[in-house]
């Protein structure tokens, strides 16, 4: 099946009175209807291979939907599986973006600033972010072999001890050994403030300390800095406040609900859902670099490294307990109250939050469940609304004196690289 992507089309224009940014996305944001009339268990097997990205995240927020509609709970090992999962695909998707796509966006600005240092040693990053694919499938593998844990009410989500502990370890030994330099646990027990990352950084021989030092040294850590709201984060262990949710639920209930899945606004404004704003409600490290240097480059990727590291030990802790039905996180779900079976669920996804919304015909098992309306409302369209957080500090970068062109696409990357869109972009400045 193919990926129901779509791409962004992002142009930049300096010349402009005033300088601004338009973002506008070919995304088919109204593909879910492909799914009224199917069956419940069709849809549940067929929505994460028709959006892969994040698909793990994708079939958790299906999963919790449909539970809430129709009163349904999994298996306790069931709902241990999709966190342990959860948490893997989130270390996978960290790892791709601070081994491979920071440092080819760094590289865009070799001789604009930068020494070009981190562009060195693609292909021990490539092999070790294979070792991560083949880690996380092996997980994956384990924890559906018996079973699909992401069904509906689903009865099971076990998996041999043995081969969690691998796979687990696989994952965390990488982040380790590419990013950290120590353990994922030492790091955010020793890194709490924007000195300790910058010592850190000085005294670490890895890709991503490699990433810390250039943005340092090239004095880029603000690049990007603007005013921008941020997407409630809820209560530190990934649940959704009940306002936020039945907000949530009536915007993607109403009758505008297709131009707001296309154009999200809270309280009337565009807000960012990201791995910064997770971690700038946590505190710590990101709120420390925040309050000097805004929401630029330096406070994105420290929040990449905290929820990294953050992840990896859940993950480890969540392979520990598989035995004992506890989860890792809490879930995020909400039953609409209309004649019609109306669920909400939310997965904190890689890139920000993500909603589903899902309408069924009850039936009395899945295969008799009938899906009457479905919509996803995904991280990119908060984050890369035309006139939200990317939009605003991209406009910024095309209004500072002196840039060329090519020096105004190079931090344009750099900014869209950070913030990170699911899907493909084409950008241009003219």
């Amino acid at each position: 099946m193919s990926d129901l992507s779509g791409q962004l089309d992002i142009r930049l224009h300096p010349k402009a009175s005033p300088p601004a940014a338009v973002i506008r996305s070919s995304r088919p944001l109204t593909a879910t209807r492909v799914f009224a009339g199917k069956p419940l268990a069709t849809v549940s097997g067929q929505l994460p291979l028709l959006f892969s990205v994040c698909g793990t995240a994708q079939a958790m927020a299906c999963a919790l939907a449909c539970e809430a509609a129709l009163g349904w709970s999994p298996a306790p090992s069931a709902a241990h599986a999709r966190r342990l999962l959860l948490h893997a695909e989130t270390v996978k998707e960290h790892l791709w973006r601070l081994m491979l796509d920071w440092p080819r966006a760094l590289e865009r600005l070799d001789g604009l600033g930068t020494d070009g240092d981190v562009g060195t040693g693609h292909a021990e990053r490539e092999v070790a972010m294979a070792a991560v694919m083949r880690a996380f499938l092996q997980l994956r593998g384990a924890l559906t072999a018996r079973g699909d844990p992401f069904l509906a009410g689903a009865p099971r989500g076990d998996a041999p001890a043995d081969v969690l502990e691998r796979a687990a370890a696989g994952l965390a030994g990488i982040a380790a050994e590419q990013v950290f330099g120590m353990p994922a646990a030492d790091w955010l027990a020793e890194i709490a403030t924007a000195a300790d990352l910058a010592g850190w950084a000085s005294q670490t021989d890895t890709a991503a300390a490699d990433l810390v030092r250039t943005l340092l040294e090239a004095r880029l850590g603000e690049l990007g800095r603007c005013e921008s709201p941020t997407l409630p984060a809820g209560d530190g262990r990934g649940a959704l406040s009940a306002d936020l949710l039945s907000a949530l639920a009536a915007a993607l209930g109403s009758a505008d609900a297709d131009a707001f899945v296309a154009a999200p606004l809270l309280d009337g404004h565009p807000a960012e859902t990201t791995p910064y704003a997770r971690e700038l409600a946590r505190g710590g490290l990101v709120a420390d670099i925040a309050a000097a240097q805004g929401n630029g480059l330096l406070a994105r990727l420290a929040a990449l490294l905290a929820e990294l590291a953050r992840d990896a030990v859940a993950l480890a802790g969540a392979v520990a307990q598989a035995g004992s039905g506890a989860l890792a996180g809490a879930d995020s779900a909400l039953a609409a109250g209309t004649p019609a079976a109306v669920g909400i669920g939310a997965a904190p996804a890689a890139r920000g939050l993500l909603v589903h919304r899902v309408e069924l015909l009850r039936g009395d098992t899945p295969a008799s469940t009938r899906v009457l309306g479905y919509r996803i409302l995904a991280p990119t369209e908060w984050n890369f609304h035309p006139a939200g957080v990317v939009a605003t500090a991209l406009a910024d970068i095309a209004g500072t004196d002196g840039l060329s062109d090519a020096e105004c696409e190079a931090r344009a990357r750099l900014v869209i690289t950070a913030v990170d869109p699911c899907v493909d972009y084409r950008l241009s400045v003219s």
